[in-house]
Formats: structure tokens, sequence, C-alpha cells
């Protein structure tokens, strides 16, 4: 479609091609496409990203529930003890595979020392950690809303249970089964998820392969399909061979099993090959396609999906990050330069921001030239009167993440562009048949000024001499003619 053939009807969103036809743009309608598996174009992530953190408010922090002075607070919040908590958590896993192979001892009290006092120390550390952001809690009985802390405190409670309490017995109190004891320390490497939240990139990796579930399922379904029909495939030919068959292809289940391993695997290839190609060449041939279809195709599609999707995942938390930080760059500073307070940005407001060089800086960072956003003033604060009116935080944010550089203009651009323009249009339009009214009353007024003057002096013209006037008329006219005889 020619997009010259598309005009905006103004006040609508609709829009009416050359040929007649009417065509309608709701606002919930999404005018980027979408991509297969669910992957987002970058529009699309801008987008959501966007209404995310402009719509919803601000979320919970644990820090919120926090005292704002005192010294458990001060450690709880301060890095070095977050940094030093992780730093443990790393110890600890790193010591619970040295306890797997050197301690053979169903107790710690009968265990070498060496265990004894790090188990010991652990336990000290991760119960005075807890302790503090107990303590740094202003009301306790928030820190049941706080995932992590109760997460925390279950695995503090087994292990105080395993290294101080279980100490009491002489003996192991589940006996001779040892597995729940080692399930006790086994359950200290979920700690390791803390340092997730520490590592943006490993925190994409979880978040793709998570958002790629749908996808791999589908991958999934497609082999086990494939694999199921070969199956059959293989089973049935080779019915005259006993050797591979027997091997190999015995029944369906077994000939699925050496499908996956040999075909899509890959595992010991040539030695499957080499019995299917001394016994039955059609099933070699059988096989090749299967493999081909499977090892060579779904697999490869699999891995391409997890990395588009993994992609997907890292552009958002880019974009996530970028927005995220513009937004609250720009609150902070519009809380110090709000004279009335009233958490709406005018345009004097807007220019007092652009002199701030964090504010110049945090638009920058996300693609938004600030000497340009001035050019855009006008189109920000003035409504469709023409009056200048103060605008919304988000909807000021949403104006100014609009005029990013990396933007793709989209058909619902094009009609907001429309609509504006009319609207602009509209507005010089009034302005000017104002004008011309003005002009046309000071015309006529002067036309009239000038139609009673002409009628004055015609009158004057026409109005019958005076006596006075008429004898020094005829006086005048027998002196100059007596002047013209002589």
């Amino acid at each position: 479609m020619d997009p010259k053939s598309v005009v905006p009807a103004e006040g609508d969103n609709s829009c009416t091609l050359e040929n007649g036809n009417a065509m309608t743009l709701h606002e919930h309608d999404d005018p980027v496409p979408k991509r297969a598996w669910g992957f987002g174009e970058s529009e699309d992530i801008k987008k959501r990203v966007r209404e995310n953190l402009l719509t919803v408010a601000k979320p919970h922090h644990v820090y919120d529930d926090y005292w704002q002075t005192g010294i458990a607070q001060a450690v709880a919040k301060s890095a070095f003890f977050e940094n030093a908590t992780l730093a443990v958590i790393t110890a600890n896993a790193i010591w619970i595979a040295v306890d797997t192979d050197w301690n053979s001892a169903s107790l710690l009290l009968k265990a070498h020392p060496v265990f004894i006092v790090a188990e010991n120390l652990f336990c000290v550390y991760f119960s005075a950690e807890l302790l503090i952001r107990f303590l740094a809690f202003q009301q306790k009985r928030l820190c049941l809303r706080s995932g992590w802390f109760v997460f925390d405190a279950i695995l503090v409670f087994f292990m105080v249970m395993e290294t101080w309490i279980f100490i009491a017995f002489t003996s192991n109190p589940f006996g001779d089964n040892t597995a729940v004891l080692r399930l006790f320390r086994l359950l200290r490497l979920t700690r390791l998820m803390k340092m997730f939240k520490s590592m943006p990139q490993l925190m994409i990796l979880i978040k793709g392969m998570v958002a790629a579930m749908q996808a791999v399922s589908y991958v999934f379904l497609l082999l086990v399909v494939f694999t199921y029909v070969f199956a059959i495939m293989a089973t049935q030919l080779t019915a005259d061979n006993p050797i591979i068959h027997e091997k190999y292809f015995d029944t369906v289940p077994l000939s699925m099993y050496s499908l996956l391993i040999y075909g899509t695997f890959l595992d010991a290839l040539s030695d499957f090959c080499d019995d299917i190609r001394s016994e039955n060449p059609v099933v070699l041939v059988v096989i090749m396609c299967f493999i081909g279809l499977s090892a060579m195709t779904v697999m490869n599609m699999l891995i391409g999906v997890l990395c588009a999707m993994i992609d997907s995942v890292a552009e958002t938390e880019k974009e996530t990050a970028l927005v995220e930080s513009v937004v609250e760059e720009m609150r902070s500073i519009l809380a110090t330069i709000d004279a009335n307070s009233n958490g709406t940005i005018s345009i004097a407001e807007m220019k007092a921001i652009l002199q701030i060089p964090a504010a110049v800086k945090a638009l920058d960072n996300v693609g938004v030239d600030p000497v340009g956003m001035m050019d855009f003033a006008e189109m920000f604060f003035m409504d469709e009167q023409g009056e200048m009116v103060e605008l919304e935080f988000d909807k000021f944010m949403e104006m100014v993440l609009d005029l990013r550089a990396s933007n793709n203009a989209t058909l619902k651009d094009v009609m907001n562009l429309g609509r504006q323009v009319n609207s602009k249009v509209a507005l010089q339009q009034k302005n000017l048949e104002r004008e011309l009214l003005s002009l046309d009353t000071k015309m006529t007024s002067k036309f009239e000024g000038v139609e009673r003057q002409l009628s004055e002096i015609a009158s004057f013209l026409e109005a019958p001499a005076s006596p006075r006037t008429s004898g020094r008329g005829r006086v005048g006219q027998t002196h100059m003619g007596s002047q013209g005889e002589r």
C-alpha cells in the first residue's frame, strides 16, 4: 500500500484510502507484528517496557521495610555485607564438595575437627546474617513478606538442627539412614540462587530458558513425532534381519531409544550405521533420513530458538535498565525543581530540567536528543485550543521516550501525526479567520467613515447658496467682465 494513499481523518483513528475504502486503527491494536515462537520485535519490546515502567507502580523492595536509622539496617543495606554473604555462600558450596569426598562420619560430632570447625563457622555466620536482617525490619512481622528472608530462615533452621541440635544425640537420630542429614546439607546449595541477583548475565540466560520453554516443548514434540514414526518403520523393516532387529529394533520403545541415542545424540554412530549397513542397506537409508531430520534439523532448530529467545530477553533487560534509569533520574530531578509541588511538568520546568547535566546525560543514554526536545516543546505543552498546559509525569516521559532516535515509525505514529497536524492546521485556520474577521471589521468601519465624509461633502456641494454668497458672486462676475472688455 502506498503511504501517500493514506489520509488521516481529523479527530478520528480512521483513515481513508484513495479508492474510498475506510480503514480504522483502534487504540488497543498493536501495529508491530510479532514473530513466531513468541519473540517480540525491538519496537514491541520497547513498548512493553515503557508500559510496565510508566503504568505499573514502583515495585516493593525489602529495604522499604527496614528502619531508616540504626546499626542493623545500616549493616543489612551495606554493599560490603551483601558481597561478604555471597562470598561465604560460594565458600560453603565449595566446602560441601570437600565434605562429601572426605567426611564419612554419620554425625558431625564424630567427624574430623577440621570439619567440625568449618561447619560451626558457617553456621555462626549464616545465623548472624539472618539475625541482622531480622533486626533491620521496622515491623518484625514484615519479614514474612520477604521471600528471600523466609527461604534463608528455613535453610538456617536445618543448618542449626544438623550442626548444633543433633550434637545432643550420641548416635544418628535417624538411625542408619544418613540420607536425611545429607539432604539437609544439599539444601544449602540452593543458596547459590542468591548469587543470580548479582550476575545479570546469568539471570538473562535463566530468563531466556524459562521464556523459551513453550517453544522448546514444541520442538521436543516434533522430535518425538519423528522418532515414533521412524521407530515403527525401522521395527517393521528389520523383521527379517534378526541381528540388528534384536539389538536395536526389537520393539517400538527399543527402536525409539536406539534412534534417540544413535540417531539424535550421535553416540557411536559409526558402529550403529555399520551394523545396519551389513544387514539391510534400505534401513540405513531410512536411518540417514532420520538423522537429517532430527540431529541436523530439529536439534539445530532448538539451538536457534534458544539463541533467539535469549537475545530477546537480553534486549528486554537492557531496555528495562535504560528506561528505568532515566525515569528514576527524571523523577528525582522533578521532585527538586517542582516549584508548586503538584507533580506535573510545565514548559518552564522542562527547560529547567534540560539545564541539569545529570538529566541531559540520562536522556542521551536512552537515545533522546536533549537539544531537539525544545523543538517539540510546543507540541508537548500546547493543547488543541492553543493554550499552554502542564503534563503529568507519566505522560511527559511517554512523549520523551517517543523521541528516541532508534524508534521506528509505525502506522499509529502516522495517524497521531495526522491528528496533530490537523489540530495545528485547524488552530491556525481559526486564528486566520479571527484575524480576517478583525481586519474586515476594521475595513468596514473605515469604508463607513469614508462614505459618511463623502456624503457630507456631496450634501454641502448640493446645498443652495446664501444671499451674501450670491451677491459676491455677481459682483465678481461684473468685475471680471469689465476687465475682459478692457
